[in-house]
């Protein structure tokens, strides 16, 4: 009978599918009777999802060209 620790271990392995059978079959069992390594897991595929969908913003490269001038005027400014 596997542990929780086992499942802290192996959770990224068992979504994978990257276990042996036997493996997968007494962490699933796991998973029937720990409603703890249950909720680990749903965590575990929800924080994979959004990192996977989410894809990060570019920016503008405008914006960027003009926050360069204002922070190269305001170092300006600084100076005088």
């Amino acid at each position: 009978m596997y542990q929780c620790k086992d499942i802290t271990e192996e959770v990224n392995n068992y979504i994978e599918g990257d276990l042996p059978f036997t493996k997968r079959i007494g962490l699933f069992f796991h998973f029937i009777m720990c409603s703890c390594c249950r909720n680990y897991l749903q965590q575990i595929r929800s924080t994979i999802s959004v990192i996977t969908v989410s894809q990060p913003k570019e920016k503008d490269s405008a914006d960027l060209k003009a926050l360069a001038k204002q922070l190269h005027d305001m170092c300006d400014e600084h100076e005088h």
